[in-house]
């Protein structure tokens, strides 16, 4: 049955994915030695719902989201000890970030650019350079070995490496309420779409946590002391704050590249899920400060603990109210009006729900018609083989079909393309919505 290989698939990319946050536990638990923050970490780093809606199947930008965790985990357990075991697994998870993802590759050069800089804080600066070729060997092996990219290039191929990845589609995005090219869209895009698709207390928290760790490093950096005789960097006063640094650092680096470059985005922030890693970080750093703040006050301890307790249920709660559509959420701020003015379901898991919908209908054989950009036929591995023979997909070709669905998602400008119009002869048969945000619809012929 096809539905085993993606079965096979989905169970694969859930552990990995658990096996990162497990890592992002360890990291919590080290950074700031709280076993009840590492908890809260976890908890929030698993059940953030975009995050936990395609943990099953997205074999792309959750698989980079639990190599970016990866990778910062043997960051931090290098800066902790300096051990040789260390780099070279992160050697190897920044190889397999640089071919998941081509921003993958702002991992290892941010590991130069802070071993660079311990060398001048600690004066160490040679020992530092062959820890640096240490990690751009092995880097560059791992890499070379496990991305057969790299083995058909030729030499005039390597001058030009990077445009293959900047070369994308151009469909039509529908945005705020208004119809964009993918290349054009405006650069409030990602940002708001984090805002409206991510629980309003971890925006909130990991905004303050963004903020406060921007205001201690940047202190540090104007109390720099320069004389004649030597420089001393002192950005971090321990291990910990350098590696609030790296996290820093790369966050950065990540914004400088999305308002710097004219990506061609689609499908909300997914190609951008990894960022949860930094929101999760920020958010724990947050409630670290507050923590401290409420260090000598029991009670004040213990209705801060309640009241981020209180946000993890609702989370878990949102989690099984949209299943298994956690992809589609929206906050609960976010009004139905606001909905509709965005793409819901940009990754089509409708599709199959929508087919066992369908099915119920008691007919020997059903013409189907697509009226959104994703194919519905696609779905067609994910039902029961036997099934099969009983469905006939013709596409946009809308005059012979019995049923058409749609999940509402188009390439096209549809107040000018009308490639997906509904015919006057179908009526509504279903419309699937959860908390106002509607899902899919499919329509019936109506019978002469």
């Amino acid at each position: 049955e096809p539905q085993n290989y993606f079965l096979l698939r989905h169970n694969a990319i859930f552990f990995i994915f658990l096996c990162s946050a497990f890592c992002f536990y360890k990291i919590i638990l080290g950074r700031f030695n709280n076993l009840n923050l590492a908890n809260f970490g976890f908890l929030i780093y698993v059940f953030s719902p975009r995050i936990f809606g395609n943990i099953f199947f997205d074999n792309k930008d959750i698989l980079f989201l639990s190599i970016i965790t990866f990778n910062f985990y043997f960051f931090y357990k290098y800066l902790k000890n300096n051990c040789l075991k260390n780099l070279f697994f992160l050697s190897i998870f920044c190889a397999l970030s640089t071919s998941t993802r081509i921003i993958g590759l702002l991992l290892p050069l941010s590991f130069f650019l802070t071993i660079f800089l311990k060398g001048m804080s600690e004066n160490k600066l040679i020992k530092n350079l062959k820890i640096i070729i240490f990690f751009i060997f092995f880097y560059l092996i791992f890499l070379f070995l496990h991305w057969p990219y790299l083995w058909t290039l030729s030499f005039e191929q390597w001058t030009n490496f990077f445009s293959p990845f900047f070369q994308a589609m151009n469909p039509t995005v529908f945005f705020n309420g208004e119809y964009y090219q993918s290349k054009y869209l405006p650069i409030s895009y990602l940002p708001l779409w984090i805002i409206l698709t991510t629980p309003f207390h971890i925006t909130v928290l990991s905004c303050i946590g963004f903020f406060f760790m921007t205001k201690r490093f940047y202190k540090r950096y104007i109390r720099i002391e320069s004389n004649t005789k030597k420089i001393c960097y002192d950005l971090w006063s321990s291990r910990k704050e350098n590696f609030d640094l790296v996290i820093f650092f790369n966050f950065l680096l990540v914004i400088l590249l999305y308002f710097s470059v004219n990506l061609a985005l689609l499908s909300g922030w997914r190609h951008f899920y990894f960022l949860n890693f930094f929101l999760i970080y920020f958010t724990c750093f947050s409630v670290y400060l507050i923590l401290n703040k409420l260090r000598n006050s029991k009670r004040k301890i213990i209705f801060l603990s309640s009241f981020l307790s209180f946000f993890i249920l609702i989370q878990i709660f949102d989690i099984y109210k949209y299943h298994p559509f956690q992809s589609s959420y929206f906050n609960n701020l976010i009004s139905k009006s606001t909905k509709e003015n965005f793409e819901i379901d940009t990754q089509s898991l409708s599709r199959v729900h929508a087919l066992k919908e369908i099915l119920k209908e008691q007919m020997n054989y059903i013409v189907l018609g697509t009226a959104s950009w994703t194919p519905l036929e696609n779905a067609r591995s994910l039902i029961p083989k036997k099934m099969w023979s009983k469905l006939n997909f013709v596409g946009t070709n809308f005059e012979n079909a019995d049923f058409i669905y749609s999940n509402h998602y188009y390439e096209v400008d549809i107040n000018y393309n009308k490639k997906y119009q509904i015919p006057k002869n179908f009526s509504l048969y279903k419309t699937f919505s959860i908390d106002d945000t509607k899902i899919y619809s499919i329509y019936k012929k109506i019978k002469k």
